[in-house]
């Protein structure tokens, strides 16, 4: 099978094949992957080499597969994420992975200045590779190389998020982790609320937005996503925020699990005076 992908496209180098699913919140395959035909130089090495590059839109990222995790499928989401930001914006990314949306509205948008945190050394490792190609980008914004504008942090979002200032963001880009198999329809409450509480403080608080990804049953899309627009919204006024939604719908071509699919929607906060 690997020597018939190899035979059909001359420009792939390595075969690989998943032998295991995403399990881990910090977005590792680690052995999920096995390398099965390809560069004999690359599949000695321990593990196999499967660093490569991926390009949306002329912009790059580094991607190591064995390390870290990445998806064509959410290519069409990055570049509609991409395409609402707005000249002179402060933005943050949880969960950066390897960093492609970030990368891609640094190189694509005439952005203040963007923050991605990550916790996997590995996908952070490749971060900054794709900062370093994002140079080679001679456009500028704000007098700036695009690749000045981005700032790499690495750690847990819960430990690094509270350090960073507040009021600050104008928009916040959380595509979270899955959390076990209660997470999306069959779940009770809000998934990922300790997230979504986290990072509040730190947008605008007059019409700071937030693009925030959940997991979702076909039925649940066709309703509007309203369990999590309501999760959503408790959060926010318990914390003392109005909350204006924007966008909800599916993020990405293919689903996650049998008829689950992972979700977006787009709202701004306005806090609550008094």
């Amino acid at each position: 099978m690997g020597l018939a992908v190899l035979n059909s496209n001359k420009n792939i180098k390595v075969v690989a094949l998943q032998t295991a699913s995403l399990q881990t919140s910090s977005k590792s395959l680690q052995s999920g992957l096995m390398a099965i035909a390809g560069n004999v130089a690359r599949l000695q090495t321990s593990p196999p080499s499967l660093l490569t590059t991926h390009t949306e839109h002329t912009i790059k990222c580094v991607v190591d597969l064995a390390g870290a995790f990445f998806t064509p499928r959410m290519g069409p989401e990055r570049l509609r994420l991409c395409n609402c930001v707005a000249r002179g914006e402060k933005v943050l990314v949880m969960f950066a992975g390897v960093g492609m949306e970030g990368l891609m509205i640094a190189g694509r948008r005439e952005i203040a200045e963007i923050c991605m945190v990550e916790m996997n050394p590995c996908a952070v490792a490749c971060i900054r590779k794709g900062k370093l190609l994002l140079k080679s980008n001679k456009a500028v914004a704000g007098g700036k190389n695009r690749s000045d504008l981005v700032e790499v942090v690495e750690g847990d979002v819960g430990e690094v998020v509270p350090k960073l200032k507040k009021n600050w963001y104008d928009r916040v880009i959380c595509p979270r982790p899955k959390e076990g198999k209660e997470d999306g329809d069959l779940g009770e409450g809000v998934a990922g609320g300790e997230f979504l509480k986290l990072m509040l403080p730190h947008m605008k608080q007059q019409g700071g937005e937030c693009h925030w990804y959940d997991f979702a049953a076909d039925w649940e899309l066709e309703g509007g996503l309203v369990r999590t627009k309501g999760g959503i919204e408790t959060v926010c006024r318990e914390e003392g925020y109005e909350v204006e939604f924007s966008h909800a719908g599916k993020a990405g071509s293919g689903s996650v699990a049998k008829r689950q699919f992972r979700v977006c929607v787009d709202f701004k906060v306005h806090k609550v005076e008094g």
